[in-house]
């Protein structure tokens, strides 16, 4: 069996997956759809609207982020000035 994922390691996979996703065809923004589209059907109502109490307050940490647009890597530290542990 395998030991329990860090955040670290989530992040990772997501990433891992959008690069997939990107690689046929897709921009990042429209894997990210796929992905969330996917998920919205599979969890409960209760759980979205967390997810979205959770965008509407952490989604400028990623925006405003320094990127390393050729890898899609934080260049620093996760999350931002504002919300330094917004990938928690």
């Amino acid at each position: 069996m395998a030991g329990a994922l860090g955040s670290e390691d989530i992040v990772d996979i997501i990433e891992a997956t959008i690069r997939v996703l990107v690689g046929t065809g897709l921009t990042r923004e429209q894997a990210l759809q796929v992905m969330l589209s996917q998920l919205a059907v599979q969890v409960q109502p209760e759980v979205m609207r967390l997810a979205v109490k959770v965008s509407e307050k952490y989604a400028d940490a990623f925006t405003n982020a320094d990127w390393d647009s050729e890898n899609m890597q934080k260049i620093a530290g996760c999350g931002s000035a504002d919300h330094p542990f917004a990938q928690l």
